[in-house]
């Protein structure tokens, strides 16, 4: 690594990358530091590649602006660099007449925020797409879809590589400190090797790590308001035996901090269910076998054949929720503080952030660029 650079991106998630990816337009030397083995090990792999619309979110929130905005320039990314995607469409089902009228006020909102094509359709209508769905009423939007998570991290990276960034592998972040001019980061690998950068641009694209990054940078603690509730979610495989579905999504009504117990489909047609919400205090990516019941009863509602026996255990993964289980909405952070020139911290960076990543990156990029 030179000892001066434009920039150092902490985290090489689809986020840190899209954000290094950004930055390598606009600057010549752009560093990424990823404490892990390679790129997207941590949130970005352990979801279940969805491309989201847009739907749930307040009408002002970064996460709708940057979800809409980010899925016109995902899809445009896949197209341009081969990375396997495919509009599905998503289905969200009613099962009863509460839940319809809840739909009924999704769909009103999803049409004001610009959520793209979206259509009710009555039972008979679902069924014609999901013969084997239950529901009262659903809303179909034919803009969602999936992408195939590795691919994607993988063109990000190349593109930062081929833009002359460097991504530096198992390097961990110590400290950053203020200097004439900008800042020193200080590193160190897993050999025990120490280094330091300075660049007058860092971005703290550090996941469930966003906020010790945050501390390491110098910022006060009356700067740092946010806190972080890891919430795992774990994924079953469906079976050959499962009942079976078409291409698309089918969520139910969102619950319990997130969207549900939804099906998906990926690339390869493998098809799973997942994730539910389970706040932890400890990284285990093990996936509890006996969740399959309270799994199977989920799906029941609305994919009424589904038994235990359909499912087995697949992945989980680790969000970094800035609301606990109390639940209640907390918008992403995108963070430039006014006492760190040339710093933007990003923190609470969950779902829709693979979706939003490109526009987080260019917003991201215009903040400090």
């Amino acid at each position: 690594m030179d000892d001066r650079v434009d920039a150092v991106v902490i985290g090489a998630g689809v986020v840190g990358l899209a954000c290094a990816y950004e930055l390598c337009r606009r600057l010549e030397t752009v560093v990424v530091l990823e404490r892990d083995v390679g790129p997207g090990r941590e949130i970005s792999s352990r979801n279940s590649g969805v491309v989201h619309a847009g739907i749930y979110y307040p009408k002002d929130s970064l996460k709708t602006e940057l979800c809409i905005e980010g899925k016109k320039l995902l899809y445009d990314w896949c197209e341009a660099h081969d990375v396997p995607h495919q509009r599905t469409g998503k289905l969200i089902v009613a099962t009863s007449a509460e839940d319809e009228t809840r739909l009924r006020r999704i769909a009103r909102h999803a049409a004001e925020v610009g959520a793209g094509a979206l259509r009710m359709l009555s039972r008979a209508e679902a069924r014609e797409l999901e013969p084997e769905v239950r529901c009262e009423l659903a809303l179909h939007s034919p803009t969602s879809g999936v992408v195939d998570v590795h691919e994607l991290i993988a063109s990000f990276a190349r593109e930062v590589k081929e833009a002359d960034g460097a991504i530096v592998y198992q390097t961990h972040l110590e400290s950053i400190e203020r200097i004439a001019g900008g800042w020193l980061v200080r590193t160190s690998d897993t050999m025990g090797r120490q280094a330091e950068l300075q660049t007058a641009r860092v971005v703290n694209a550090a996941g469930l790590s966003a906020i010790e990054v945050a501390r390491r940078s110098g910022l006060a603690e009356h700067e740092i308001p946010w806190r972080l509730y890891p919430c795992k979610g774990s994924y079953f495989a469906l079976g050959a035996g499962a009942p079976p579905t078409r291409n698309s999504l089918i969520y139910p009504l969102p619950e319990g901090g997130g969207l549900g117990v939804h099906i998906t489909a990926d690339i390869s047609g493998a098809r799973r269910a997942g994730p539910d919400a389970e706040f932890v205090d400890t990284i285990d990516y093990t996936v509890d076998e006996s969740r399959i019941e309270r799994f199977a009863e989920a799906v029941g509602r609305y994919l009424p054949a589904i038994r235990p026996e359909h499912l087995t255990p697949d992945y989980s993964g680790i969000r970094p929720k800035l609301v606990g289980p109390e639940g209640g909405f907390a918008d992403f952070v995108l963070s430039n503080p006014s006492t760190q020139p040339g710093v933007a911290h990003l923190v609470g960076i969950e779902s829709p952030g693979l979706t939003a990543s490109l526009a987080i990156g260019a917003r991201v990029s215009d903040m400090i660029g």
